[in-house]
């Protein structure tokens, strides 16, 4: 399938502030008394998820497409404090489908191959909050993890 033709499958909507597409799974609509949520999440070759966190934990699941890179920087006392981690359901080539990210996790990521694509889901537990939705800074990230200044670089905003 083409990129356009998942976009249009899933009414995927364009997220102006990350990058990539999403599209809400859980709930529809959502309620005060919601658990956890739940998203569909798509990335292409022309944008990438710019580093941001949120407080609560989240459960990456990967559905189809071609491999995704992402650099994840751990909370404080986290071992290990810092991962790149090959996101893909290609069981052969050593790819894992599902990642646990720990709330106040910094993360972004890209597709790894030109003119592709991934789906993924995300879901969180507690729910999604806006307030608890922060975006990296460049320079600070740096700061705090210099060994991963030149993928940090392609994954925040100047």
């Amino acid at each position: 399938m083409q990129s356009t033709e998942v976009i249009k499958l899933f009414n995927l909507q364009l997220n102006d502030v990350e990058g990539g597409y999403f599209a809400p799974a859980y709930p529809l609509p959502p309620t005060e008394n919601t658990l956890c949520s739940a998203i569909y999440y798509f990335l292409d070759d022309t944008r990438c998820s710019i580093m941001h966190k949120v407080t609560g934990d989240m459960l990456y699941h990967f559905y189809a497409g071609e491999p995704i890179e992402m650099l994840l920087l751990y909370p404080k006392n986290h071992i290990p404090s810092s991962e790149v981690y090959t996101f893909s359901n290609d069981l052969a080539k050593g790819g894992k489908p599902m990642k646990v990210i720990p709330g106040g996790t910094w993360l972004g990521s890209k597709i790894k191959s030109k003119k592709s694509w991934a789906l993924m889901g995300v879901s969180m537990a507690p729910p999604f909050n806006p307030n608890e939705y922060f975006l990296g800074d460049r320079n600070t990230l740096i700061k705090e993890y210099p060994e991963h200044e030149k993928l940090i670089m392609e994954l925040t905003n100047p």
